[in-house]
């Protein structure tokens, strides 16, 4: 049962030597004690307890402070990277300042911007865009040899050649430059 002024965590750890891993967390001193709670081929999921002057030192209560998620932990013997969703700039500025106050060495890795679950607005593609381009994908349009050629699509939609032609260019146009040629992508990874 955790105390007041102590923190558990619960997570996953992956590898291929979890007796190193568990004779580190007991070898610790930031760790009161650790449980594993389920075991799985290549991963495991642990419950560890920290004392009230380890949580102090702790970079979880700063995120959660600033609304910051890790979404994952990758700890070596010489850094640990975090992959986390922060939802403003300044919640980043903030959190960064937190960890250069208590000492915590701070590198921003990369940022991405969150991206809409919708593939038509996640692209900026119109609704006439996302349906021509998984219409022609479906039917065999972009196949070598083609399946169906651009007159018999645009009869299947209802619109002239010409005009689906343009929409399908207009597309693919857009697709390049939002995925190929674009520097935004989902979270942001960190180092410290």
């Amino acid at each position: 049962m955790t105390q007041a002024g102590e923190e558990k965590h619960i997570f996953w750890a992956s590898g291929d030597d979890f007796s190193t891993f568990e004779s580190a967390l007991q070898a610790d001193p930031t760790t009161k004690e650790y449980a594993c709670l389920t075991e799985l081929d290549d991963r495991r999921l642990y419950r560890v307890t920290y004392p009230e002057d380890a949580v102090q030192e702790s970079l979880y209560p700063k995120a959660t402070k600033h609304d910051i998620v890790y979404l994952d932990i990758t700890t070596t013997h010489e850094e640990s990277r975090f992959r986390v969703r922060i939802p403003t700039l300044e919640a980043l500025k903030e959190y960064r300042e937190a960890c250069e106050e208590e000492g915590i060495s701070f590198h921003l890795h990369r940022l991405y911007q969150e991206q809409p679950d919708d593939p038509a607005e996640r692209f900026e593609l119109t609704p006439a865009q996302h349906d021509v381009l998984v219409r022609a994908h479906e039917r065999g349009y972009f196949n070598e040899p083609r399946c169906i050629t651009l007159e018999e699509l645009a009869e299947e939609v209802e619109v002239t050649s010409s005009a689906l032609g343009r929409r399908l260019r207009r597309a693919l146009d857009t697709l390049v430059e939002q995925t190929v040629r674009s520097d935004a992508d989902v979270v942001t990874d960190t180092e410290r």
